[in-house]
């Protein structure tokens, strides 16, 4: 049977054909964040697509790339800014932009334990870039999401159990558990892949170590059980560690707390490839909130893409998406099942509200220092719709004028229906006396860049440019034929990106 035919007996082919039709009319936003005083925190970029007339509140979705990817790869491959379109939620593509340690380029650092704690490295970036999307467009607090593929998955499942307190839920596709080794993920180059794992007893000891909320965070697993890179039992390794730690017996098993299994859906191309959908709630029945949910499947290896690694490790984007790299459009239709499983878990498990005050910071941001000055915060003023000004809380505490460097202050506001809003403030503590930027601008191959002093050899076995102020991957370290622009900061340190103080 023609696959039309088949998703049409199934009543899928409308859905397919809304799919098809969404216009993509919203706004795409380019933000800097600045790296701040706690360990780890780097600079990075990130996007910002708005759908065209959203209602405020609106859900926020933030999407973390793969490695070798960007934010610009999300953007243009995954079918997610139609599913925004369509549904009316803010989606958030943060590029990791540079990074520390031993890694493929690109990829979040989910292994390193410096970047898997709150407080600390890439998941406290992460929910510091979405308060400060928070600022700029109204975000219904109890709908707040993440989602990643592969290292940007593993990355998103960090980010849920380092700030249970902030996510509503996360979806991650061909991703890990929290707490693995690098040696998890498949490096042979084979299929089928081989790794290792930690025990599920181990996983859940150090979600329960990390977590400081006891919101049970639901959980979508996405995954390809014919993936050469991110192997099974990875999926299910996820699976039940979120269940040893948020279920209650006899409901902390898969086999207690399953609900619900049927086929998938939306599905692109004609074929769901065994597709799977599962549902392990709080007490075993299909009217409860789930705790977890798996879609597994039998997807083929290879992608149209030729710059694809033919491993099964992919984002299935639906019509929408796009042949890219590491994603590919036919099969079960991640945007549509992500996003359902999204809106049927807000934080609250309630309707979502109605409103939410509006913080509007007093003053510039940032707001500069002079180093040994007195640091005196202009605050900040609330308006609720309902309720009209409302008494904001400050917390600058961080905030250290006798050190330079930069730091924050945080606003929060309550109405009377319990609707909270927060916003920040960048404070940048600055010694006028020490050496200022260049702000020297040079393009160059990443080989010439290595001979003048400007990179440095890096990333898998030394192969990679990387820039010496922010290690940004400008590419092989051998290659005199493609050319990268590089910005000078201070003397010396120069960046794939310009530095803040040369965008004044």
């Amino acid at each position: 049977m023609h696959w039309t035919g088949r998703l049409a007996r199934l009543g899928i082919a409308p859905l397919l054909a809304l799919l098809c039709t969404t216009a993509i009319a919203g706004t795409t936003h380019s933000f800097s964040f600045h790296a701040e005083s706690y360990p780890g925190s780097r600079d990075r970029q990130y996007k910002v697509y708005v759908p065209e007339d959203l209602a405020a509140p609106a859900p926020l979705v933030m999407a973390l790339h793969g490695c070798q990817q960007t934010n610009d790869d999300v953007l243009r491959d995954w079918g997610l800014t139609a599913a925004a379109e369509r549904h009316g939620f803010v989606l958030v593509a943060p590029f990791i932009t540079s990074y520390d340690g031993l890694r493929n380029p690109n990829c979040w650092g989910f292994w390193f334990d410096g970047h898997r704690h709150e407080g600390r490295g890439e998941p406290e970036d992460l929910r510091r870039i979405a308060q400060a999307v928070e600022t700029r467009f109204a975000v219904d607090p109890a709908r707040r999401y993440i989602t990643g593929l592969s290292s940007g998955g593993a990355m998103a499942a960090v980010a849920a159990t380092t700030h249970n307190e902030y996510w509503a839920a996360a979806a991650v596709a061909a991703a890990l558990p929290y707490g693995e080794d690098a040696a998890s993920v498949s490096l042979s180059g084979r299929c089928p892949g081989t790794a290792t794992f930690h025990s599920v007893t181990r996983v859940a000891a150090d979600m329960r170590a990390e977590l400081d909320d006891p919101f049970p965070i639901p959980l979508m697993v996405l995954q390809n059980e014919r993936d050469c890179s991110v192997v099974q039992p990875a999926g299910h390794n996820l699976r039940d560690a979120q269940l040893r730690v948020f279920g209650r017996p006899p409901y902390d098993t898969p086999a207690g707390a399953r609900a619900v299994r049927r086929p998938c859906s939306p599905v692109s191309g004609g074929d769901d490839y065994g597709c799977l959908h599962t549902l392990y709630t709080a007490d075993g029945t299909a009217a409860s909130r789930s705790l977890v949910e798996t879609v597994f499947y039998n997807g083929p290896l290879a992608t149209p893409n030729p710059n694809d690694t033919d491993h099964g490790h992919y984002w299935i984007g639906g019509a929408e998406g796009n042949e890219g790299r590491w994603s590919t459009r036919d099969g079960p239709v991640y945007p549509e099942i992500v996003w359902d499983f999204f809106a049927r878990h807000p934080r609250d498990a309630s309707a979502p509200p109605a409103g939410q005050p509006r913080i509007t910071l007093i003053g510039p941001d940032p707001l500069r220092v002079e180093l040994g000055s007195s640091f005196v915060d202009p605050g900040a003023s609330v308006e609720d719709g309902e309720d009209g000004a409302l008494a904001v809380s400050a917390d600058c505490s961080a905030v250290d004028p006798g050190h330079a460097g930069r730091y924050s202050c945080t606003y929060r506001a309550t109405d009377s229906d319990g609707h909270s809003a927060v916003a920040l403030r960048t404070v940048e503590v600055i010694d006028s006396a020490a050496p200022q930027p260049s702000c020297t601008v040079v393009r160059a191959a990443p080989a010439s860049h290595i001979l003048a002093g400007r990179a440095v050899n890096g990333g898998w076995f030394g192969l990679r440019a990387l820039a010496t102020g922010d290690a940004a991957d400008i590419g092989y370290a051998w290659d005199f034929w493609f050319t990268v622009t590089l910005y000078e900061g201070l003397p010396g340190q120069w960046y794939a990106w310009v530095p803040a103080a040369c965008r004044e």
